[in-house]
Formats: structure tokens, sequence, C-alpha cells
């Protein structure tokens, strides 16, 4: 795939912003490796800069991160470690999150 000037300028600043430690660069880029825009997509570092991003307390990044944890993708699949991950993200007001938590602890219970 080829990569125009302008892309490859942003996807470097990305990186940069990322490296740097600011938490929504990298989710954005987190999400560039799970979808392969941009870069190859390499689903394992995505989910390592998600985790990076959820740390810092970046709720969209800690709902993201609950997903790949639920899924197994970039992480081995852990359903309490998602249920965690939705839980602090929904504590913070993310009401998808707090929709992930709601089914999730549902159907660990059965229902």
């Amino acid at each position: 795939m080829p990569i125009h000037y302008d892309e490859a300028v942003q996807l470097a600043l990305l990186q940069s912003d990322a490296r740097r430690g600011i938490a929504r660069a990298q989710r954005h880029l987190a999400n560039r490796y799970l979808r392969g825009r941009g870069v190859s997509r390499d689903v394992q570092r995505g989910a390592e800069w998600m985790q990076r991003a959820a740390e810092q307390g970046l709720p969209m990044a800690q709902r993201d991160l609950a997903g790949l944890y639920e899924q197994g993708l970039g992480r081995e699949q852990d359903v309490s470690q998602a249920r965690a991950w939705y839980a602090r993200a929904a504590a913070q007001g993310d009401v998808l999150a707090r929709s992930a938590l709601v089914r999730i602890v549902g159907e660990v219970k059965g229902g």
C-alpha cells in the first residue's frame, strides 16, 4: 500500500507523540496498528499501545483494551481483565463501557 507524503508525516508525528506518553496519540496509533491503516497490521503492537493509553486513564482506551481482552486480540482472552477494564472506563462515565460491562456480567452469570 503506497503511503502519501502527508500521511507519512502525520504518522511520524503521531508516533513521536505516542512515544512521549500522550495517551490520545497512543490510542490513535494503537488503532492504526489494529486496522493496518498507514502501517502493517499488527494486533500485538496495537494492543501494547492501547494498554499504555488505558493505563494513563483514558476511558476510550480502557474500553478498547477491555474489548481486546474480551475478544483475545493482541492479548490472551481474559474475561476478568475485560470486566476490570470496562469497569474502569464505566466509572469515568463511558456509556459504551457501561453497556459492555452490563452485558459481560450478564454472560458470566449465565443470563
